[in-house]
């Protein structure tokens, strides 16, 4: 009598089989049998293993036609990561995108297999047999999920089996093979095992064999996996590939998407952090206008249309302490995502950072703050001390100098945003004639309303695991009325927020201290008393 799976323990044999694959995967990465491929598809091991899990998972459905959710679902959640986007695919209620690309990935040589088969060669041993076995685990539980034995299972692993048979033949004098035989005896089995039925049949100990014939240890570093690659390759022993190139037209596709998912939900990450920012609502719709047209102008490339020069350096106009170098770092993460930039790095500078005192050193000095921000966005905050007024012989002319033709020279992976008081700003840019074609994009950022400060300092505190009382966060709004615009300016908008906020919290702790409080409310409440500033 056939025994009967819960879809929980399904699960789990299922996912003590995928942990084995990818233990068997980590020796071919550590052992260098994998580098060629990655060169090829910049896709990590883990990724072509889930790649390949899932792609036989859905096809394995799609032949039994059961694309139904619990199938799905338990597809989309047994691999690393669901890299087909099956859990999306499956709420948006189309899944041919998932389906062709799985498809279109076995048809192409099948990689993993083709790497093993070639270390089974090299070392005599078998391991292409037990890393099959598990797959086989795999589509078996798939097919018993919700108590149903698929009938159309044997035909479907028969198929598959055909198409890769040539991998699995016994070349070394290792027993461990997987032939018709043992497929047909596996599917007629009335129980399901966690893996390695292989070895069991042959009586042996999955850790043992595993220590005899893999050498591979836990955690290895990536240090230790380098040098062994290096060592392999000294003794001319890089391991070949067959039809690397094939597998990278089938998987181009999926690749791609993979890509563009991943970069489409970083970009609403990033956006969405802007979109949580207190006020700025000027700058947040430039922000917005700008990732559009850059995506837009992506499209053209795609279908290639033409195209007009476009410059990604800015110009942030505004106060300091109005977030100019927060939305900066977004922008340099959002400038990588789109393909932009290759790091989405942000190196912060000023005048210090650039101008040196001796005639020579400042070109020097700008140059290396440049290499040191190559990939990324280099931010220079206050940039118009760089022109300061009635200085004719002030070093920061050849920063600027240097700085513009630097900007030619990196023009494929720099951005520099540059930040100061919009009157003062103008005067930087008038500077050197080849400023005002390369910054043609001006993001204002207004002053804070005293609203928007209390907002802030709010968020702070609940941020930091403080909360205002009625009366500390009344006194707060009082002080801020009472500040001209003189006062509001030397006040510095967030920043000033921040070091009030420093002093309620030193000014709670010396209260709570001195009365001997030692309760959650007590720690965690900022009173009218602790506003004395």
């Amino acid at each position: 009598m056939q025994k009967q799976y819960s879809n929980e323990q399904l699960h789990q044999i299922a996912g003590e089989n995928y942990r084995l694959l990818s233990e068997y995967c980590q020796v071919l990465e550590e052992e260098g049998y994998f580098s060629k491929v990655e060169e090829i598809l910049h896709l990590s091991m883990e990724e072509v293993l889930d790649l390949y899990v899932q792609s036989l998972m859905v096809q394995f459905l799609v032949f039994g036609k059961r694309l139904n959710e619990t199938e799905v679902l338990f597809a989309a959640g047994l691999t690393g990561q669901d890299i087909l986007g099956l859990k999306e695919a499956w709420s948006a209620g189309d899944l041919s995108g998932a389906v062709s690309r799985s498809a279109k990935f076995l048809e192409a040589p099948p990689i993993l297999l083709q790497l093993f088969c070639l270390r089974d060669q090299e070392k005599n041993i078998g391991v292409t047999g037990l890393f099959f076995d598990s797959l086989l685990n795999v589509m078996i539980c798939l097919s018993y999920l919700n108590q149903i034995r698929d009938t159309g299972v044997s035909k479907f692993i028969g198929l598959y089996f055909d198409k890769v048979a040539v991998f699995l033949e016994n070349r070394t004098n290792d027993a461990r093979t997987v032939d018709g035989k043992y497929i047909f005896k596996k599917l007629c089995s009335g129980s399901l095992s966690g893996g390695c039925a292989l070895l069991r049949e042959a009586g042996e100990d999955f850790a043992a064999y595993k220590s005899k014939y893999f050498y591979y240890r836990q955690s290895v570093s990536s240090a230790v996996a380098t040098e062994r690659l290096t060592e392999r390759r000294d003794r001319g022993e890089e391991a070949p590939c067959y039809l690397p190139e094939a597998l990278a037209d089938a998987a181009e596709e999926t690749v791609e998407s993979m890509k563009e998912k991943k970069a489409e939900a970083e970009i609403d990450r990033l956006t969405e952090q802007l979109n949580c920012m207190v006020g700025l609502a000027a700058v947040k719709e430039e922000i917005r206008s700008l990732i559009n047209l850059i995506k837009v102008k992506k499209l053209r490339e795609k279908y290639k249309l033409p195209q007009m020069n476009m410059s990604y350096h800015m110009v942030f106009t505004g106060s300091p302490g109005t977030g100019k170098t927060t939305v900066a770092r977004l922008v340099a993460q959002i400038y990588k995502e789109l393909g932009i930039l290759s790091k989405g790095t942000l190196t912060e500078t000023d005048r210090s950072g650039l101008v040196a005192g001796y005639v020579g050193q400042t070109a020097l000095k700008v140059k290396e703050t440049v290499e040191r921000a190559l990939g990324g966005v280099l931010f220079i905050d206050e940039t118009y001390a760089l022109a300061p007024e009635h200085a004719a012989n002030d070093f920061g002319g050849e920063a600027i100098d240097t700085l513009v033709k630097l900007m030619e020279d990196h023009r494929d992976d720099l951005v520099i945003i540059v930040a100061g008081y919009t009157d003062e700003m103008q005067r930087f840019l008038k500077a050197n004639t080849g400023l005002y074609s390369r910054f043609n994009k001006f993001i204002s950022f207004a002053d804070y309303t005293k609203e928007e400060l209390l907002q802030i300092l709010d968020s702070m505190a609940e941020d930091a695991g403080f909360c205002l009382t009625e009366g500390a966060r009344a006194k707060v709004e009082q002080m801020l009325a009472r500040m001209d615009e003189t006062a509001a300016k030397e006040f510095g908008n967030a920043r000033g927020i921040r070091n009030l906020f420093e002093r309620l919290v030193s000014n709670q702790a010396n209260r709570i201290i001195a009365y001997n409080a030692q309760s959650i409310k007590d720690i965690t409440v900022i009173t009218e008393e602790d506003v004395t500033v």
